[in-house]
């Protein structure tokens, strides 16, 4: 077990995506990864990487700078705090799948697979494989030392589809496989060629169907190291062992990916930290039966996903997600979950009044007031919004507001006063916490991330509600003002 924990790679995944962290907090964070066990970074830049030349406008060298990209001076102090704090970098360039990023706009919209979705390209278009490598030549180049490249290639919705892509299916040996793997062996042999001394390592999702011939046939596995994901807790893991023997007969090295936020909801806020130890302790038990079957265990990528995709909102805030992550970096150490871990990280992350829990739902539980993290507060601004939302749920989505103010009763001008004058105040409580909230959040998140991050968590989280209560609020004064009256009653009169 100790080859598998202590004597491997621990990568802690940064997903960047349209929110990438402040450099000020990242200078507080890498030291204390590495104090927490990881051992490097796996780095998904998507557009928030400083592309100059043809890429210029996907990132921050462009006309209309992503939100919150790095500029080329902030991408390389980043490298630098990584390198400072002893914490290996691999970078992640997405070369087919996930390219939303790119393909949105018009300068490569007739790479798509499918016209209407910007999340796949076509690899039978003549520019397909100039576009991956151009992007990779970018990136490479910009990372001093490094070991390790990851091509992505998970999760390619589309392909296929194109009349191109349709006729080579046609007159193709393998048939639809064949598309992807001739495109990502062409993106690793130009790897190999551009970069002789980097290791390739891919997504496993798009190989589990596809038979081991076929990708013997490929040769697959002379050109790149498989990372095989899989973020389910115990009772749903569904890695076969027959997958594990055909992967080790492909692949000499292997990775894996755990996930400790972003794997429990598209807009889950607090991770469900009992899913992520699950996650953990089920894929020690997995690899102890079959790592044995593989040359080499390279290690473990703890992932931690921003978004679902490009267009997707937030979910699940880095120094939100800490605590899980410090737990699940002390499970994969110690081999398993017990007691003992959980108190000693609960300690050494400030939870003295307030327990850490494994699971923060169904709210609404106690906030803690200090903890000792960076970030911290933006947890704790959090845990307050998910208390609150709760609170205006059990007013607006109330039983009383149903049966005495609902909308159509509000048109009609068909209401209670004595039914709706109670909620006024109410509406008025919740306006007067949202606000207090808002300035809270708009100060720690500050802290952390670019002013678009912060505009959009504000715009996605507190305005709808907010919205909403001063809405309710003006129709009960209208109402209470007009009092009760026939059905119909014209208020202008």
């Amino acid at each position: 077990m100790e080859s598998l924990t202590v004597g491997s790679h621990r990568l802690v995944h940064l997903d960047l995506k349209g929110a990438p962290p402040k450099i000020t907090y990242l200078a507080q964070l890498f030291p204390l990864l590495r104090d927490w066990g990881a051992t490097g970074l796996l780095i998904e830049w998507e557009d928030t990487f400083p592309y100059v030349r043809d890429l210029a406008v996907l990132g921050s060298n462009g006309p209309s700078c992503p939100a919150g990209a790095y500029t080329i001076e902030e991408a390389r102090e980043l490298l630098k705090l990584a390198g400072d704090a002893g914490l290996a970098v691999v970078p992640l360039v997405q070369t087919i799948g996930h390219l939303e990023f790119v393909l949105k706009h018009d300068k490569w919209r007739a790479l798509r697979e499918v016209e209407a979705y910007p999340s796949s390209m076509c690899p039978s278009h003549p520019e397909a494989l100039s576009l991956a490598t151009t992007l990779i030549k970018q990136v490479v180049e910009f990372h001093p030392d490094i070991q390790y490249l990851h091509i992505g290639a998970d999760e390619v919705w589309h392909m296929g589809l194109c009349p191109a892509c349709s006729r080579r299916i046609e007159t193709n040996k393998c048939g639809r496989p064949q598309l992807f793997l001739e495109h990502v062996v062409a993106v690793a042999q130009y790897v190999r060629e551009a970069f002789p001394s980097l290791r390739v390592i891919m997504w496993d999702d798009m190989l589990r169907t596809v038979d081991a011939s076929v990708l013997l046939e490929f040769n697959l596995g002379r050109y790149v190291e498989l990372m095989v994901w899989h973020y389910t807790p115990a009772e749903c893991f569904q890695l076969t062992p027959e997958l594990w023997d055909k992967y080790s007969s492909v692949f000499d090295s292997i990775w894996v990916a755990t996930a400790f936020k972003g794997a429990t909801g598209s807009c889950q806020l607090l991770p469900v930290i009992q899913h992520h130890l699950s996650n953990h302790e089920h894929w020690l038990r997995v690899l102890s039966r079959e790592v044995s079957k593989f040359q080499h265990f390279r290690g473990v990528a703890l992932t931690g996903w921003s978004r679902y995709d490009h267009y997707a909102t937030l979910c699940e805030l880095l120094p939100v997600s800490i605590p899980s992550l410090v737990l699940c970096l002390k499970v994969w150490l110690a081999g398993a979950y017990s007691g003992d871990l959980h108190i000693s990280v609960a300690k050494d992350l400030g939870y003295m009044d307030t327990p850490l829990l494994l699971n923060p739902y169904p709210r609404p539980q106690p906030v803690p007031q200090q903890l000792s993290f960076p970030g911290w507060k933006v947890r704790v601004g959090v845990e307050w919004f998910t208390n609150l939302r709760l609170k205006y749920r059990s007013i607006v989505e109330s039983d009383q507001v149903e049966t005495w103010f609902n909308s159509w009763q509000i048109q009609n001008g068909f209401t209670n006063p004595m039914q709706i004058e109670s909620l006024i105040p109410a509406f008025t409580d919740l306006l007067f916490e949202l606000a207090s909230l808002e300035g809270y959040m708009r100060v720690h998140l500050e802290d952390v991330l670019y002013t678009p991050a912060v505009e959009e968590l504000i715009g996605t989280l507190v305005e709808p509600l907010r919205a909403r209560l001063r809405q309710l609020k003006k129709d009960a004064e209208a109402q209470m003002l007009l009092g009760a009256r026939v059905r119909g009653y014209d208020t202008v009169i």
